[in-house]
């Protein structure tokens, strides 16, 4: 099961290859670079710039765990980093971002069913900013967009996600969804199931952050902030590129962007889908093929120049980690047992 579906992420990314490298050529490669080129070193200030919503995420983050001290506001903006370009630039159906960070934050000393349900929670209020923040570009595309068929579809896609929010937090609240999956895969394994009861303890400990209204709407304004922040830095990108856009249409581009990239997380980096997104929401904007591809490529330009330094850090980390375990392992066999030296 797990090889079918690494083959079938992986067939996923070479088709998203395939379209965007289509696309491309289609709408004029010449054209398309030179305006990249034409940006040049100035596409290297959305670098830093990515930091502001990544620390907005991040501030709400920190109030889902408490305040704990011994996770402070610098580890957990690098965590948010290494969380996001696992997401964003590994095969990981983007889920593995949020195991990764669990673990670099338990290792940090915060107790475990804290640290999970802690990410956990954030997931469920990303989909309901997220949620919030589709609206309102909604109401931006039927303001200014005269495409009734992508706003059709935009209003279907909106309509599918609040169903599938409401019963994933509900599963949270009300079922224990992580006992639920424990027994079923308890199920599936019989008496090769490794572990017993820690998922009690982490639906209990995301049962009692759900129990907190304050905390919950604290994180979902920082994040919705952030989602905000992540429009203007679309605002900015257009500018870099000289074909500058209104904010309310950078927001209508983020937000359903996002969207899309998310519906399809199947798909590495949403490779094809981004751009054939913005290709068709851009054509609704008056925006021509060359400049959102364009776009959609000096995104691309961001995501790895931003995501491959916390790649490289925290290999370096679990590097570290590793020989630090090997060594005390090590030791530990060299040590002298107390009946040999008698």
């Amino acid at each position: 099961m797990k090889r079918i579906a690494h083959f079938g992420i992986f067939v996923a990314g070479l088709l998203g290859v395939a379209v965007a490298t289509v696309l491309v050529i289609r709408e004029g490669a010449g054209g398309i670079f030179g305006m990249l080129a034409t940006a040049g070193w100035a596409l290297l200030w959305l670098v830093p710039f990515h930091l502001l919503p990544i620390g907005l995420d991040v501030v709400g983050w920190r109030r889902l765990l408490r305040d704990e001290p011994r996770a402070g506001f610098p580890f957990l903006l690098w965590v948010g980093g290494v969380r996001e370009s696992i997401n964003g630039l590994l095969p990981v159906a983007r889920v593995g971002g949020e195991m990764v960070g669990v673990r670099l934050v338990t290792r940090r000393g915060v107790a475990g069913p804290v640290a999970a349900a802690s990410v956990v929670v954030e997931v469920s209020m990303t989909l309901v900013s997220q949620f919030l923040f589709t609206l309102i570009g909604i109401f931006i595309l039927a303001r200014t967009v005269r495409d009734h068929a992508l706003l059709a579809d935009a209003l279907v896609g909106v309509s599918v996600m609040l169903p599938v929010i409401v019963a994933f937090i509900m599963l949270q609240r009300h079922w224990g969804l992580f006992q639920l999956l424990e027994r079923l895969i308890k199920a599936i394994l019989g008496r090769h199931y490794p572990w017993t009861g820690g998922m009690a303890h982490l639906d209990d400990a995301v049962r009692h952050l759900y129990r907190q209204r304050t905390v919950l709407l604290t994180n979902l304004f920082w994040q919705l902030s952030g989602m905000l922040v992540g429009a203007v830095e679309v605002w900015v990108t257009f500018r870099i590129l000289r074909h500058p856009v209104s904010l309310a249409l950078a927001v209508m581009l983020e937000s359903l962007g996002l969207a899309l990239r998310n519906a399809t997380f199947i798909v590495p980096g949403g490779l094809g889908v981004q751009e054939g997104g913005f290709l068709l929401m851009g054509a609704g904007a008056g925006i021509s093929p060359e400049v959102a591809l364009a776009y959609s490529l000096a995104r691309r330009f961001r995501e790895l120049a931003f995501g491959i330094p916390f790649l490289l850090s925290w290999q370096a980390v679990e590097g570290h980690n590793l020989r630090r375990r090997w060594r005390k392992n090590g030791g530990a066999e060299n040590v002298p047992r107390q009946h040999d030296t008698v």
